[in-house]
């Protein structure tokens, strides 16, 4: 029961996290696009402005599993040895093989979400992406 229901509550929170990091890249190609067309009006190519976007995802990809492996390395043996003495039918192991499963999934989506979004992001020409964004 407690493994199902761990399981399923990891799930909800993986779904949060990625849900999350998509409105986050999602926000920031948003929230920039007069920068980017700025950018591409004095030389940077598309496949530069792609490049430089999917760098982003992976960087935050990157830091976000540094910082779960880091958190995971420093809360794990601390909480175990608390929850092992408050409850008798807990035996926590440290596992770190989660956070290194995890780390393919991150850069695939710190490089796929940049690169799908940007495509929806440049379909116009950046004369009118300059005039969109200057009202």
């Amino acid at each position: 029961m407690f493994l199902i229901l761990g399981g399923l509550l990891c799930a909800i929170i993986g779904v949060v996290g990625v849900l999350n990091f998509f409105n986050a890249i999602m926000t920031g190609i948003l929230s920039r696009q007069r920068e980017f067309a700025v950018l591409q009006a004095v030389g940077m190519t598309a496949r530069q402005l792609k490049a430089m976007l999917i760098w982003e995802g992976l960087f935050y990809a990157f830091a976000s599993a540094a910082l779960a492996l880091a958190g995971s390395l420093i809360l794990s043996p601390l909480a175990a040895g608390l929850l092992e003495r408050m409850f008798w039918f807990i035996r926590a192991d440290f596992t770190i093989w989660p956070v290194l499963t995890a780390l393919p999934v991150f850069a695939l989506l710190g490089w796929a979400i940049p690169s799908l979004l940007y495509g929806q992001a440049a379909g116009s020409s950046v004369v009118e992406r300059l005039r969109k964004a200057e009202t």
